[in-house]
């Protein structure tokens, strides 16, 4: 077994997809291994992948796409998703679906607390000995707003050294650290049958989605836990932000603060036109949080101060306006250094 990616029979191995197909490309070859090593595994599937109209309307020679035709479609990816898994070895009582809005974890993540509370029940009840899940790199917002999720319902459930590691599907890893799980041939074709069953996903992107399915398995293992910053610390960062991607779209920031089982989210407009501001944000259940923003010339600088420790600090320039594509140029940063340092996000 390649480094840092053993297993053995007893331990408990949980997996976080955002979609149905995710849990065939991106962990199908990790699942057989794990079901051979005698793992107990179980499967969350985050979204019924329902918000995927041009596959919808070409198999269905419709047009409208209303809400009962995309609860329908959402079932049927579903059934897609348990075929493939019975497939890959997972009987049924070890799958959960969720049904969250597909395209819609962000404001899922932002919005309030209910996706992490969920999460956090399985994870209590389970109480995996490894979580496999979307890198924070992936760039479809879906797939990071999922990985943030799964840190904030560990940090709550008190794992947060539970082992973890990421996978992509939509980007890349970072550089460094990653490894790849070699597959047997009969692996990769026990790959390539359960890809048949989301035949909605391949009636349209048959060649993309097989090709997909055939790259490594690669997985990055985040060994070293969240660290803590002092009290009263301050924190600071930039992250890219375009002169011309700013006139052009409207954006604002999301951050996403961990204080042990407390958790504050901000978001906040940004103006493109300003090019200083600071707010107080007063939000219970954490004290008062100064953030100061700046605007430079092709970034957003932005500075902290918490009169606590914060365990995890997430950050986001999120777009706002209509996308024609889905997936995030720039998308979350994770901040959880100590010391005052500049983060280049991205």
């Amino acid at each position: 077994m390649t480094d840092g990616l053993e297993f053995r029979a007893g331990e408990r191995w949980l997996i976080a997809i955002p979609h149905p197909d995710d849990e065939t490309v991106a962990t199908g070859g990790l699942i057989q291994q794990l079901i051979a090593a005698g793992v107990t595994l179980r499967v969350l599937v985050a979204t019924d992948g329902d918000n995927n109209p041009w596959p919808q309307r070409w198999l269905e020679r419709r047009w409208r796409i209303d809400g009962e035709a995309r609860a329908r479609w959402g079932r049927r990816r579903r059934d897609e998703a348990r075929a493939a898994l019975a497939v890959l070895g997972v009987g049924a009582s070890a799958i959960r679906f969720f049904g969250w809005p597909d395209q819609g974890l962000t404001d899922r993540l932002m919005d309030d607390a209910l996706a992490e509370e969920l999460l956090l029940a399985e994870i209590g009840e389970f109480r995996p000995s490894a979580i496999v899940a979307p890198a924070l790199s992936d760039r479809h917002p879906d797939h990071s707003a999922l990985r943030i999720l799964v840190e904030l319902a560990l940090v709550r459930a008190g794992l947060q050294d539970c082992r973890k590691l990421d996978y992509v599907v939509h980007g890349r890893l970072p550089d460094g650290g990653s490894r790849i799980l070699p597959l047997a041939a009969d692996e990769l074709q026990t790959k390539q049958r359960a890809l048949q069953a989301h035949a909605t996903q391949l009636a349209l992107s048959r060649r993309r989605m097989q090709a997909i399915c055939d790259r490594p398995e690669r997985y990055a293992l985040e060994t070293r836990p969240p660290s803590t910053a002092a009290p009263g610390h301050s924190i600071a960062w930039t992250m890219p932000w375009s002169r011309r991607s700013r006139l052009v779209h409207r954006h604002e920031l999301l951050l996403v603060l961990a204080h042990g089982g407390r958790i504050v989210r901000i978001r906040r407009p940004l103006d493109p036109h300003s090019g200083i501001g600071s707010i107080t944000i007063e939000s219970d259940p954490l004290p008062p949080v100064q953030v100061n923003i700046e605007v430079l010339p092709s970034a957003l600088r932005i500075e902290l101060n918490a009169p606590i420790d914060l365990q995890l600090i997430f950050a986001k320039i999120d777009r706002k306006s209509p996308r024609l594509v889905i997936y995030d140029f720039h998308g979350w940063a994770k901040i959880a250094d100590s010391s005052p340092r500049d983060f280049e996000a991205g």
